[in-house]
């Protein structure tokens, strides 16, 4: 019996123990499901490290004086992953913020899909968010997983259309750019890299180099640690300083005003761009955020082409401005000299069966070779064609950086075009052209094509005995300076020159280009256009005595350069001797 009676009890303490083993794991279960669930919730979900590449902040641009024309301003985006629309179908969370945010559904899904489409690794849904919409994300963070709020530098282009042909912009990758060799610091989707100008030739000084920090996460991707641990620093972009000067770039761009129109200035002594600027232009700030199909349709389509460099890029006849050279050509040549008189004008001059026709169709006259260029009669320069060889002409432009790229850092910039025997030869065959091309080229039309650029160069290079060196448009970080090779010209000839560009402004086609107290020569030019109105140019250095600046300026459909462009450099010039004037007793 007392053998039965122990195992009852311990059959029965062994229950007992087993019951308040159970009720133990009962309760405990209990107080975590129940009262203790987001706690424990929240704790099971902080389980793991993620690594996190962090841009670069990119080098700002300034002008020659320091002031700010390109920096960043860090913005946030509200990012979701890309499981959260798939195969075109939103979860439950982007159904959420479609509805909190009231975002358009259509236009907002099919603007995911494109960042799906094009590989980005997480969708940008509300991109630069207000700080309403970023409170909202990170009070309600546990509903919805997936979700952060990351910020970015965003680059910020200060005096917009401006700069915005030199400076150029910033745009997202190509797949081109993509890092394809394990490079941690390599491009990834959604780096942002510079497209155009300034930003993209010294693309590899402004970027810098992202970093990468290791952060705990939780399975939302969440970030719950307090410090992150730096695997690699971030290192910032260095900063551009351009040769070009704000105030004397906002002198040209308000005396082109609404044209059609480029104008370029130059030191003479040292070859850097003093200003650069491009009419019609766009704002840069439009390519570093959403810009609608619409608005990008209207810019690309826009006839005017904002997006073109005129500075570099467009290319034109360089009509008269070029008669200096076909004058070098032949005093070098000993064809002529600086007196010579030819046939009178009569307003035009017969070459086999065609007659080609002076500016003036009246006539100038019996002039000498000064007076010729003073008054850019053809009929002059007609007769100079038929005593040259076009590899002597072609030779000519050449040394003066005519015909070839002249920055060495603009992708997008133009050669131009300088014709001689060779390349007639291989664009018209040998035996079918002829000679008359020659009356063409020595006036400045036909085949011939120079940017704004170049003329501006090579007005520079006619001041200064052919040392100006090849434009700078960046002075730190310091640039090659490329000095040119010796004029072939004896100097008195280009002394005559300069005397009379200089009697141009004074007496002839260039007196709108004058100025009451500083002595300027020039030359005007009225380029033939076949699809419209003549182009108007007119290039210029001062002062005459000790020459410190050239400017270059081409209105497209304007007629006359003596009537429309060469006020438009008068008025700069103005600008640039009243600042130096200012500069100069601020100084003293």
């Amino acid at each position: 019996m007392d053998q039965d009676r122990d195992l009852l009890v311990r059959s029965n303490l062994l229950r007992g123990v087993i019951i308040a083993v159970f009720l133990i794991l009962f309760l405990n279960l209990f107080v975590m499901m129940v009262p203790r669930h987001e706690f424990y919730q929240g704790q099971a979900l902080e389980n793991r490290q993620a690594r996190f590449r962090v841009g670069a902040p990119r080098g700002r641009i300034t002008d020659r004086d320091g002031t700010l024309l390109a920096d960043n301003m860090f913005i946030a985006d509200i990012t979701l992953g890309r499981s959260s629309l798939a195969e075109g179908v939103p979860d439950s969370t982007l159904e959420r913020l479609l509805n909190w945010f009231a975002l358009p559904r259509e236009k907002t899904l099919e603007r995911l899909e494109q960042q799906i489409r094009r590989g980005r690794p997480r969708l940008v849904l509300v991109p630069n968010a207000d700080p309403g919409r970023i409170a909202a994300v990170e009070e309600r963070g546990r509903q919805l997983p997936g979700v952060r709020v990351e910020s970015r530098p965003r680059r910020r282009y200060i005096y917009g259309p401006l700069f915005a042909h030199m400076i150029g912009h910033v745009g997202e990758v190509s797949e081109a750019d993509l890092d394809t060799t394990g490079d941690p610091f390599g491009y990834r989707r959604g780096d942002i890299r510079g497209k155009q100008g300034i930003e993209a030739a010294f693309e590899d000084y402004l970027r810098g180099r992202s970093g990468v920090k290791l952060e705990e996460v939780n399975a939302s991707g969440r970030i719950v640690g307090r410090e992150a641990v730096w695997l690699a620093d971030v290192i910032p972009g260095r900063d551009v300083k351009l040769s070009i000067s704000l105030p004397l770039q906002a002198a040209m761009a308000e005396a082109l005003g609404r044209r059609i129109a480029c104008g370029v200035a130059i030191d003479v002594r040292k070859g850097e761009v003093l200003a650069a600027y491009s009419n019609p232009s766009f704002d840069p700030d439009l390519m570093t955020q959403s810009i609608s199909a619409e608005e990008w349709d209207k810019l690309v389509n826009d006839p005017a082409k904002p997006f073109f460099n005129r500075a570099v890029q467009a290319v034109y006849p360089p009509a008269s401005l070029y008669k200096p050279v076909t004058s070098l050509a032949a005093l070098q040549a000993g064809v002529v000299d600086t007196n010579t008189y030819l046939e009178p004008c009569l307003g035009g001059w017969q070459f086999g069966d065609r007659y080609f026709r002076c500016w003036k169709h009246s006539g100038h006259g019996e002039i000498d070779h000064a007076d010729a260029l003073i008054h850019s009669c053809d009929t002059f320069y007609y007769q100079l064609a038929e005593m040259l060889d076009i590899d002597q002409l072609a030779a000519a432009a050449r040394a003066f950086g005519l015909g070839r790229r002249v920055t060495g850092i603009f992708p997008e910039e133009s050669p131009g075009n300088v014709p001689d025997r060779k390349w007639y030869d291989e664009h018209y065959g040998k035996g079918h052209w002829t000679r008359g091309v020659m009356l063409n080229n020595a006036i400045g039309q036909g085949e011939l094509l120079v940017t704004p650029l170049q003329m501006a160069l090579f007005c520079a290079r006619l001041a200064s005995d052919g040392r100006t060196p090849d434009p700078v448009f960046v002075i730190d970080p310091p640039q090659p300076v490329r000095q040119p090779d010796p004029l072939p010209f004896q100097p008195g000839y280009l002394a005559w020159c300069r005397r009379t560009l200089r009697e141009v402004v004074d007496r002839g086609t260039g007196s709108g280009g004058a100025l009451d107290d500083v002595s300027v020569a020039g030359k005007t030019g009225t380029a033939q256009n076949s699809h419209g109105e003549d182009h108007a140019w007119f290039m210029a250095f001062a002062p005459v005595e000790a020459p410190q600046v050239a400017v270059a300026i081409i209105v497209e459909n304007a007629g006359s350069g003596g009537a429309q462009a060469a006020p438009l450099a008068s008025r700069w010039l103005e600008v640039y001797f009243h600042r130096t004037a200012s500069t100069a007793e601020g100084g003293s």
